[in-house]
């Protein structure tokens, strides 16, 4: 049985990660799946949450914000429109983009702009989330 498999994340904009991993453990809409090598083929619609997987024996974190993962016999291959790696995450930004979507929460204009600082802020909490999870695992 292989140790690793080859693990691809995409977005419209960029490859944020493509290489081998020894594990994966992804929030789908359904629940958690763990990938190991050698799994069976599976296409899963992903939840935003944060993404663990292994390296080197090494637990580490992705934010994948909704998306699709597919398992095939050549790897991982996950397609997102927002993913980032949590130690490429900066919180600063991060959370002034989560101030400002509260506040355009707070002035409840229309529905629409309602929806979409939710839409916002439902993201943003997710990366801060990988963050704190890349956090814990280094300590």
């Amino acid at each position: 049985m292989p140790k690793t498999f080859h693990l691809k994340i995409l977005t419209p904009n960029t490859i944020v990660l493509d290489g081998e991993v020894e594990e994966i453990i992804a929030r789908t809409v359904d629940g958690e799946v763990g990938i190991l090598p050698d799994h069976i083929p599976l296409i899963t619609p992903l939840d935003q949450a944060p993404l663990k997987y292994k390296v080197n024996g090494d637990v580490k974190i992705a934010a994948v914000l909704g998306g699709m993962m597919e398992v095939s016999s050549g790897g991982v291959t996950i397609i997102s429109d927002h993913a980032a790696l949590a130690e490429d995450i900066d919180t600063v930004k991060i959370e002034r983009e989560k101030e400002l979507a509260e506040a355009r929460l707070a002035q409840k204009k229309d529905k629409v702009d309602i929806q979409k600082a939710e839409l916002d802020l439902h993201r943003l909490l997710a990366m801060l989330k990988a963050v704190e999870i890349a956090k814990m695992i280094k300590r």
